[in-house]
C-alpha cells in the first residue's frame, strides 16, 4: 500500500459474494475485515486466498462475537458511536489483546443494520481507512439485502399459509411451534413495490421487529411486507410490539404506509387480522393524509369504503350528483371538492370548516353557497346532503 491518500475503489466482487467484498476492502485498506449484523452476529470476514465452502459459510453466518469482558467493553464503545449517528470511527488498541480498528455502521433508511470493522494487522492501515470504511458501509447495504433474500426458507411458505388461512390449524401449530391459543396481531407495511425502498424495507423491518417484546413471523408480497406479532402468554406484548414497530417504520420513510389489524386469540384467526390490515392499507392509499392506522380506529371509514365498492359494482350506475363540477377548471374543481369535504367534516360549523381550509368563515359560506348553486341543490335537504356525501366518498374510495 502506498502513502498517497485514496478512497475505496468500487468493488468488482460478485453481488452475491460478501466474502469477496470483504477481501476487496481488506486489500485496499491494509487490514483484515469483519462484518457484523445489528445483533453482533458475524456475517462475513476477509479470507484472502482461503477457499470458503458452503459448510464454512453456514457456520460463519451463525457465529457470535466473543463474550469476554474486553470484547463487551469494545462493543459497548462501538454501540455508543452507532447511536450518536457518526459515519465512521476508531476503536483504540488494547495492549496485548486487540489491535486498533476502524469501524463504520451499515444503515438502511436511517436504521443501524450492521457494521464493518477493519483491523490493523502486519502494519498500519491505509491513511484513508476511515473514508474507505464509510464507503464500504454504503456498498454493504446491498449485500445485507441479498443476505435477507437468501435466508428465506420453508418457514416463509408456512407463514403465508397461516396469514392467508389456507391450511389446517393443527398442522401450522406443529410446524411453527406455536400453540393454537396464541395472541396474534398482523401489521402491514406498504412500500408500493418501489425497488430501492422495497429492498431496504425488507432489511430494516426485520431489525426493528427483533427489537420488540413479542415474537414475529413475516411474509413478503409484491407491494408490501406483513408481520404477525404473537405471544402465547402476553397479548399486551403483542399490542406493544405493533405500536412500537408501526411507529418506527412510518418514521423511517415518508413513502411508507402502515396498517394494523385487530388482536386475535387463536392461531387460526391470524388470517382475519391480516385481512383487517389489508383493509387499512387500502383506506390509507385512497385517503391522503394519515400514513399509519389501526383497524380499530377506522372501522366506520372502512365500512363506508366497502359500501362504496358495493355501490360501484351495481348493474345500473347511480346518478353522479357532482357531475356539474366537471365543467370547472381543475383548480376550481378541486377547491369545490375541498369545500364540500370541509362542509361534511364540520356539519353546521362554518368556523371550524373555514379553519380547516385556512380561510375566513364568511369566505367559506360564500364558497359553499356557490357550490350548492352550481350543483343545483339545497344543502338544507337531508336526503340531498346524504347523496352528495355518498358521491364524495365514491370519488375518494374509487378503485
Amino acid at each position: 500500500m502506498g502513502d498517497q491518500a485514496r478512497s475505496l475503489t468500487p468493488s468488482t466482487a460478485p453481488v452475491d459474494d460478501i466474502f469477496a467484498f470483504c477481501n476487496h476492502i481488506a486489500w485496499q485498506a491494509g487490514g483484515p475485515v469483519l462484518i457484523h449484523d445489528s445483533s453482533w452476529g458475524v456475517v462475513a470476514y476477509s479470507t484472502l486466498n482461503q477457499p470458503v465452502d458452503d459448510g464454512r459459510r453456514a457456520i460463519i453466518m451463525r457465529r457470535s462475537v466473543p463474550d469476554s469482558v474486553v470484547e463487551e467493553e469494545i462493543l459497548s464503545f462501538a454501540q455508543r458511536h452507532f447511536d450518536s449517528g457518526v459515519e465512521s470511527f476508531e476503536v483504540p488498541a488494547y495492549e496485548g489483546l486487540q489491535n486498533r480498528r476502524v469501524v463504520a455502521p451499515v444503515r438502511m433508511l436511517g436504521v443501524h443494520v450492521g457494521s464493518i470493522w477493519i483491523a490493523e494487522s502486519a502494519g498500519p492501515l491505509h491513511p484513508d481507512a476511515l473514508a474507505m470504511a464509510r464507503q464500504a458501509a454504503k456498498e454493504a447495504s446491498l449485500y445485507f439485502q441479498l443476505r435477507d433474500d437468501l435466508r428465506r426458507t420453508e418457514s416463509d411458505r408456512f407463514t403465508r399459509m397461516l396469514l392467508e388461512g389456507t391450511q389446517d390449524e393443527s398442522l401450522l401449530a406443529q410446524y411453527l411451534g406455536v400453540p393454537r391459543t396464541t395472541a396474534f396481531r398482523v401489521i402491514k407495511i406498504w412500500h408500493g413495490g418501489i425497488p430501492d425502498l422495497r429492498d431496504q424495507v425488507r432489511e430494516v423491518s426485520k431489525v426493528l421487529a427483533e427489537q420488540q417484546p413479542a415474537a414475529y413471523l413475516s411474509i413478503d408480497c409484491d407491494e408490501c411486507i406483513c408481520f404477525a406479532f404473537y405471544s402465547p402468554d402476553s397479548p399486551s406484548d403483542v399490542n406493544e410490539s405493533v405500536r412500537g414497530f408501526g411507529s418506527a417504520m412510518v418514521s423511517a420513510d415518508e413513502r411508507l404506509l402502515v396498517g394494523a389489524g385487530q388482536l386475535t386469540t387463536r392461531l387460526a384467526h391470524a388470517a382475519r387480522s391480516k385481512a383487517d390490515a389489508d383493509k387499512v392499507i387500502a383506506y390509507l392509499r385512497r385517503t391522503p393524509g394519515d400514513r399509519v392506522a389501526s383497524v380499530n380506529s377506522l372501522r366506520a371509514q372502512i365500512t363506508l369504503m366497502r359500501l362504496m365498492e358495493i355501490l360501484d359494482t351495481q348493474f345500473e350506475s347511480l346518478p353522479d350528483s357532482l357531475r356539474p363540477l366537471t365543467m370547472l377548471e381543475q383548480d376550481d374543481r378541486e377547491e369545490a371538492l375541498r369545500t364540500l369535504d370541509a362542509y361534511f367534516s364540520h356539519p353546521g360549523n362554518a368556523t371550524d370548516a373555514a379553519r380547516e381550509l385556512h380561510i375566513h368563515p364568511n369566505t367559506f359560506r360564500y364558497r359553499i353557497a356557490k357550490v350548492a348553486d352550481l350543483l343545483g341543490v339545497d344543502l338544507e335537504d337531508r336526503d340531498v346532503r346524504l347523496l352528495i356525501e355518498l358521491d364524495l366518498l365514491r370519488r375518494r374510495y374509487a378503485q
